[in-house]
């Protein structure tokens, strides 16, 4: 596919400039998800339903991300109702979790579970809630389950999807930094290099199923976590920078004067969304994305990089339809324990940006 091309040794100018945001309002935003997502609470650590309905495990994400937003705001202020679900979904990751390490992927079969490559995304993201849990709280059952789902993945086949190796790097990087096994580093470079890496298009982004900016951004995620672990330097650094580069710039194309990004720059790929079959049938040409801020943030974090300005844009944007206590609530919030990541990693970084 022709598509124009972006810088792969400098970040862009910025298109807009944006205030920085009022802590306080962050911490809002954090709240009022937090009261949504009360509502979909079943009372053992998992929110919502099944995509296939009430008699099925909902998604193991919807606990993971939720975890992972509650660490995060705990690091800025104090909340007993948010350590006690933080709490209570750990407990529940470890209840779930497979004699291998890994967790299953409960979306779409309805009966056995076949190691297929979904379950790299169902894994990586409990492995990463249950080592936010062990930084926090010091408790060694935490690490030892991190430690299970990530050894299931250091023997995984690197799955032909992108995003979904991503997410595995991101959990090995982050499980390196607290082990500092081997190991998990060199599996981590070699799924990111050779599952991340391939077919990244001029304009720094990939066609197809990855043109949507949500998968676009767990992409930049897990570059941001193999850069973040790597000394100035290191071979694999210097290899992965321009694809980071040119990564963080078509995100950075992406994002609207309010914000917002675009949801989708493949038009082939937007025109399929259309069908009303299609699982992307919802989105609007331009959406909060909260894993696009989550990348943003980890880009920060990890590198030399400046986004601060792209961060506070989407920190600062209208809050998702339905999540600002006016829309109408979707019923499985399937993507609401992100936005609950995204706004607790939000307040995070704007405290310690002070």
């Amino acid at each position: 596919m022709a598509t124009h091309s972006v810088p792969r040794d400098h970040l862009l100018e910025r298109q807009h400039q944006f205030e920085r945001p009022k802590p306080e309002d962050v911490a809002e935003c954090f709240r009022n998800v937090h009261q949504i997502s009360e509502a979909q609470y079943q009372g053992d650590g998992s929110w919502g339903e099944s995509p296939l309905g009430p008699d099925y495990t909902p998604m193991y994400r919807n606990t993971a991300w939720r975890i992972v937003g509650y660490v995060n705001a705990l690091r800025v202020e104090d909340n007993d109702l948010y350590k006690q679900r933080m709490e209570e979904g750990a407990a529940y990751l470890l209840k779930e979790q497979q004699e291998n390490g890994s967790y299953l992927w409960w979306c779409h079969e309805t009966h056995g579970h076949p190691d297929t490559d979904h379950l790299l995304f169902c894994s990586a993201n409990p492995g990463v809630a249950l080592l936010e849990m062990y930084k926090l709280t010091d408790n060694e059952k935490y690490l030892d389950g991190s430690r299970r789902a990530a050894d299931w993945a250091v023997g995984h086949p690197i799955s032909p999807n992108n995003n979904y190796n991503s997410f595995s790097v991101w959990h090995l990087c982050e499980l390196y930094k607290v082990t500092r096994e081997e190991k998990y580093l060199e599996s981590a470079i070699h799924k990111n290099k050779e599952g991340g890496f391939p077919r990244q298009e001029p304009n720094g982004a990939w066609a197809g199923h990855n043109a949507w900016i949500f998968y676009h951004a767990i992409i930049i995620r897990g570059f941001a976590a193999v850069y973040g672990v790597l000394p100035e330097g290191h071979e694999a650094k210097e290899e992965l920078k321009p694809f980071t580069i040119s990564a963080v710039n078509h995100l950075l194309e992406e994002q609207r004067e309010n914000g917002h990004f675009r949801s989708c720059w493949d038009p082939e790929e937007w025109e399929k969304s259309r069908d009303p079959d299609s699982h992307y049938r919802h989105n609007k040409p331009d959406i909060y994305d909260p894993h696009a801020l989550d990348a943003l943030i980890r880009i920060s974090d990890n590198t030399e990089f400046d986004v601060s300005n792209a961060i506070y844009g989407a920190l600062g944007s209208p809050m998702p339809e339905g999540l600002d206590g006016q829309g109408k609530i979707k019923k499985t919030l399937e993507g609401e324990g992100m936005i609950q990541l995204s706004y607790g990693a939000g307040m995070r970084w704007l405290s310690e940006a002070e």
